[in-house]
């Protein structure tokens, strides 16, 4: 078997090419980073092709000293996706399997099929019109103007159309597909792993007071409300929370006085070697998002021994268990995961032993290596589904014709 595959960036793509390089069965990988960026992941450098002329802006925008307008933004990331997918149209290898990651397969997975390879979408988050229906309901709960819909949405769907195969890395997400109307043979769940190596656990928190972390972009979806209201409900002498990643403007309007208080600090981005340092030293890791595919950064936590508190929408059933090794919670219920934070605090003999047991859960995982595994064999599980003639999905023409952004 040869599998070539093509991102944006990185995400889970280049371990999971690293893994398929390991396997002996990794044909090529494309990026939109430049090499300089890619370099650490561990993959051959001659089994790497890059395409680092547009995405590098996309990136570039974080840095600017104003914020850019959405509709700019999402033209921009488009733009990055649609030059990608038709390089690598021109440029694909022969081989077996396409993994395209979502939104830059459209027509290079056509390419793919035209010459007998099974194109294979790989989605990390769930179904794009579930996604977007959810998250408007929640822009209008908190009065908030209706949601840009992405450039990329109705390009996601087509790809969700044409693919042989769309692989989530959760019920949750596989769910999600299911109830849009996708047929349950065309998905395959394949759980992200985590990288052991780099998350592990570092010292231990202190024994005087109680630091709740989260990690990531602090914003609606990822339930900012749920988290700062559940700390202001939380009764626990010396509390702190600790934010690390950047904030949504919108998150900044709604929760200024939550924000702003003298035990909630943020950081921003932090490296690895910071964070996993700042997951080691905190009592609990929270995540109470609306929406996700599976948060790696629940997987990275619990390796650092950080017991987790999270929604079921994170997509992390699979690996946190309610009371065994953390806690799960509904979406939009803050009183719950204040009174999560209350026990934890209260009772340093539970907090140890779900912080060991969140670690024992993860070391279970096997690393990246699983993910790689389990990847091959849903290829091939599709591949011999095809070969025996079980297909029963159409193979529509893109209708996408031309670089550019629509």
């Amino acid at each position: 078997m040869r599998i070539t595959l093509a991102t944006i960036g990185s995400f889970h793509i280049f371990p999971l090419a690293r893994e398929l390089e390991r396997l002996g069965v990794l044909e090529r990988v494309y990026s939109g980073f430049p090499w300089s960026r890619l370099r650490r992941e561990g993959v051959s450098r001659d089994k790497v092709r890059t395409f680092p002329f547009v995405r590098p802006f996309v990136m570039g925008l974080r840095l600017l000293p104003f914020d850019v307008p959405e509709v700019v933004a999402d033209s921009i990331h488009e733009f990055s996706l649609v030059t990608l997918d038709h390089f690598v149209a021109r440029s694909l290898p022969d081989g077996d399997v396409y993994v395209g990651h979502e939104g830059a397969g459209l027509v290079s997975g056509a390419e793919a099929q035209r010459r007998g390879m099974l194109y294979v979408c790989d989605r990390g988050c769930t179904h794009m019109a579930w996604r977007e229906e959810l998250l408007q309901a929640e822009h209008d709960r908190l009065g908030l103007p209706p949601r840009r819909r992405p450039n990329t949405y109705e390009r996601e769907i087509e790809e969700y159309d044409r693919a042989d195969l769309i692989v989530v890395p959760s019920e949750f997400a596989r769910a999600s597909f299911i109830e849009k109307g996708v047929s349950e043979d065309k998905l395959a769940v394949v759980p992200y792993g985590v990288d052991l190596q780099r998350f592990h656990p570092v010292g231990r928190p202190a024994d005087v007071g109680f630091q709740i972390v989260f990690v990531g972009y602090l914003s609606v979806r990822k339930g900012a409300g749920d988290l700062l209201t559940a700390f202001k409900l939380a009764n626990i002498p010396g509390k702190r929370l600790l934010l690390i990643g950047q904030i949504e403007p919108d998150v900044m309007m709604l929760y200024a006085d939550l924000l702003n208080r003298d035990d909630v600090t943020t950081v921003g981005h932090v490296p690895n070697a910071m964070l996993k340092a700042h997951l080691g030293e905190s009592h609990v890791f929270c995540l109470p998002s609306l929406e996700e595919g599976q948060a790696l950064v629940v997987c990275e936590a619990m390796a650092c021994g950080c017991a987790p508190v999270v929604t079921a929408n994170t997509g992390a059933t699979s690996i946190v268990h309610d009371g065994a090794n953390g806690y799960v919670v509904p979406i939009r219920a803050p009183e719950d995961i204040a009174a999560h934070f209350e026990r934890l605090a209260a009772d340093r003999e539970l907090r140890d032993r779900l912080g060991a047991a969140a670690l024992a859960s993860v070391r279970e995982l096997g690393g990246w290596s699983a993910y790689g595994g389990g990847a091959v064999a849903a290829y091939r599980r599709a591949l011999a589904r095809r070969a025996a003639g079980r297909r029963t999905d159409s193979t529509p023409a893109p209708r996408e014709n031309r670089v550019g952004v629509h």
